[in-house]
């Protein structure tokens, strides 16, 4: 699937499972669906794809630096909402998750970030030094995008380093299936958030 499509199946997914209760608490579900809903795909070596790593590392970054901005001028403490555990973990955790992000970046497209070994890999390294309310929409968003690529023509390497590559086979990642699922979750995405609400407070 494309990475609009994969975005908007973890934003739907994690909004759902987590309930955020306030703009503070869908910022931090959204922004770390995002991330998870994206992360796998840093192995692309396509021309239109080949900058994913960076733009990924600049919106872990944005994420961590928007804590403090909206902090200051909003006295919304993202920070507090995000980190349950010292800033040393903290800090540990966003290298260690730049570092493995840029090696996944090297390995061969559909496997490693791909398989189930780098969905834990990647969700430990965030568990380290974040709480829950990160860990639980990276992980769900990070399985989705596994899930979704399950159904594409070519196969993930799921069961990675075994280099066997799981497909259903039953479309393509760019054709009419990825379009309306797309438009199905943006949708969805809306009616969750417009009409069920989920005590959302902006």
């Amino acid at each position: 699937m494309e990475k609009k499509t994969h975005v908007m199946c973890a934003n739907l997914v994690s909004i759902c499972l987590m309930k955020p209760d306030g703009i503070s608490d869908l910022l931090i579900t959204c922004g770390f669906a995002t991330l998870g809903g994206l992360v796998p795909d840093v192995d692309l070596k396509d021309s239109t794809s080949d900058k994913l790593f960076d733009r990924l590392m600049t919106s872990l970054i944005t994420i961590v630096l928007m804590s403090f901005v909206i902090k200051y001028f909003f006295d919304i403490d993202l920070y507090y909402k995000i980190k349950e555990c010292s800033y040393i973990n903290y800090l540990i955790s966003i290298c260690l998750f730049i570092v493995m992000a840029f090696l996944g970046s090297k390995s061969s497209h559909r496997s490693f970030t791909h398989s189930i070994l780098g969905l834990f890999v990647y969700s430990t390294i965030l568990s380290y030094g974040f709480g829950m309310n990160v860990i639980i929409p990276y992980f769900v968003s990070h399985l989705s995008h596994i899930f979704l690529d399950l159904f594409n023509k070519k196969g993930i390497a799921l069961f990675y380093p075994s280099k066997y590559r799981f497909c259903l086979n039953l479309c393509e990642s760019n054709g009419k299936v990825n379009k309306f699922l797309f438009i199905l979750f943006s949708i969805l995405i809306i009616f969750v958030l417009v009409f069920l609400g989920f005590g959302i407070n902006i």
